[in-house]
């Protein structure tokens, strides 16, 4: 068992952390509407508090666009249509709808989350080309119709507004949603934007946002994966030839559909609407694509950002993963260290100021889910399962609390074996620490902490374990100045306060 000496340094501070979030589309729209309030208090313990689950301090909130009666025939799973909150141009707003999510977003607030992010994936279908909640290869560059930008914000600002009265505030909306992808006849809502279409959206939410003093933040683009962040002379240095990146666009024709560092950072007008911030999903970039993707992927999407503003910041704002290694539920420690690792290098080397999750909750057989249930029809088990990601993620979510500022942490930066990161919190006066042990040895770790308030043998020291037999247990510490143990194959948080 080695030994690992940890140096600390509060005087060395990096990103401000807004918080550790999940999304409610679409399971919960199904789950809210159709368990029993037990279930659902049960399912909203496990997500949001602080002493019975993981604590997130972030949820999404998925704005749908009515595919539940139009896309039968294209999206074959119920699970995965959505209700709108307006069926046309001139009807009325019918609140009533997305009841389940609504449900979890009451949930949610009740248990102290403070910051919500209202997005879209597809506009509301009547204000699409093709009356569908995804485009098809003829809709061209956008499946929006250019005359209805003004209607797609409106009903925004709309929903917003509601929602506000409702003492239920979102403080981000984010209208677009992984515009590289083609979305043809998807199997959920979705929508392309080239770079222009993206631009014609912001700046009309953001005049909708000035007109009616909406206190909300625009986040964009939600890229479906960071390679399309990259200008295109980085992308081709990583890619080590002198194409340029397409990523899943059959219609890449209609426009240019990457480089979204570039179009919004580089152009000050966009930079200011959506506050020196751009968003990306972390697709393709854990230890299946390889080192190159977990590491220096990072280092190049970091370099990228600060060639337009050195204070710009990045959202990690949806994950899960997918492809030939996306099959399988996988409740163990196998995947949860997988995961805390890129949570690791997204911290560390991408400097995202915020993470979060794709599915919450999932019904389905697929690395997707925090939580899984094999509930799929009223009068069927209404089933919880936790899986060792959803207590990993907690081992952040729950102590690295919306203000605190990741500082320096030297002697555990081994990919393979021990990685480090720390996390003050001014307000709390606390100090987190998370590891990851990937290695299958137990590891030892002897921390030497710079620059604190008072000195360590008046501090208290706590400790919390996920590993194969424990879910976020705390661990018996003698005092501030031992020794921990950080037992193999395990995700360990130490708390000082």
């Amino acid at each position: 068992m080695n030994t690992y000496q940890i140096n600390v340094d509060l005087s060395q501070t990096f990103q401000s952390i807004e918080g550790f979030g999940a999304s409610g589309a679409w399971s919960l729209d199904r789950v809210g509407s159709e368990w029993t309030e037990e279930n659902k208090n049960k399912l909203a313990d496990l997500l949001f508090s602080n002493e019975r689950g993981i604590g997130l301090s972030m949820w999404r909130f998925n704005i749908g666009a009515g595919s539940i009666e139009t896309d039968q025939e294209i999206i074959k799973d119920p699970w995965r249509r959505a209700e709108c909150f307006k069926a046309g141009k001139d009807q009325a707003y019918d609140w009533s709808k997305q009841q389940g999510q609504q449900w979890f977003l009451r949930a949610a607030r009740a248990r102290g989350v403070e910051r919500f992010i209202a997005f879209v994936n597809s506009p509301p279908v009547w204000m699409t080309k093709n009356g569908h909640g995804q485009p098809d290869q003829f809709v061209g560059s956008t499946n929006l119709r250019a005359e209805c930008i003004t209607d797609f914000v409106e009903f925004l600002a709309d929903v917003l507004e509601h929602f506000q009265q409702m003492n239920l505030p979102f403080q981000y909306i984010s209208p677009i949603n992984e515009p590289t992808w083609s979305w043809d006849l998807a199997n959920q809502e979705g929508n392309r934007y080239n770079n222009t279409d993206i631009k014609a959206v912001l700046k009309a939410l953001n005049d909708e946002r000035v007109k009616r003093r909406l206190d909300v933040e625009i986040d964009a683009a939600e890229a479906v994966e960071y390679l399309a962040l990259l200008d295109d002379d980085l992308y081709a240095k990583f890619i080590k030839n002198d194409s340029t990146y397409r990523g899943g666009n059959s219609a890449g024709s209609n426009g240019e559909y990457r480089q979204y560092i570039k179009t919004l950072l580089g152009d000050p007008e966009m930079r200011e609407i959506i506050g020196n911030k751009v968003s990306a999903h972390a697709y393709w970039s854990d230890h299946f694509a390889g080192d190159e993707r977990l590491v220096q992927l990072r280092r190049y999407v970091r370099e990228n950002l600060k060639r337009y503003h050195s204070d710009a910041k990045l959202w990690m704002s949806e994950y899960c993963v997918l492809n030939e290694n996306g099959p399988g539920r996988d409740l163990s420690m196998e995947t949860a260290l997988s995961i805390a690792r890129l949570i690791h290098f997204d911290l560390v080397e991408t400097e995202v100021t915020s993470w979060q999750w794709w599915l919450a909750l999932s019904p389905y057989d697929y690395k997707d889910g925090l939580i899984y249930t094999d509930y799929l029809n009223n009068g069927d088990q209404q089933t919880i399962i936790t899986s060792k990601t959803l207590w990993a993620l907690g081992n952040y979510s729950r102590f690295i609390r919306p203000g605190s500022v990741r500082i320096n942490l030297q002697g555990a930066d081994n990919k393979d074996r021990l990685m480090g990161s720390a996390y003050y919190n001014k307000d709390e006066d606390q100090l987190s620490i998370v590891f990851i042990n990937y290695s299958y040895d137990d590891e030892k770790v002897k921390m030497v902490l710079n620059n604190l308030s008072k000195r360590i043998d008046l501090l208290t020291l706590k400790a919390y374990v996920t590993s194969e037999t424990q879910d976020l247990s705390e661990l018996e510490i003698k005092d501030a100045q031992s020794v921990v143990d950080i037992p193999a194959r395990s995700v360990v948080t130490l708390v000082y306060c």
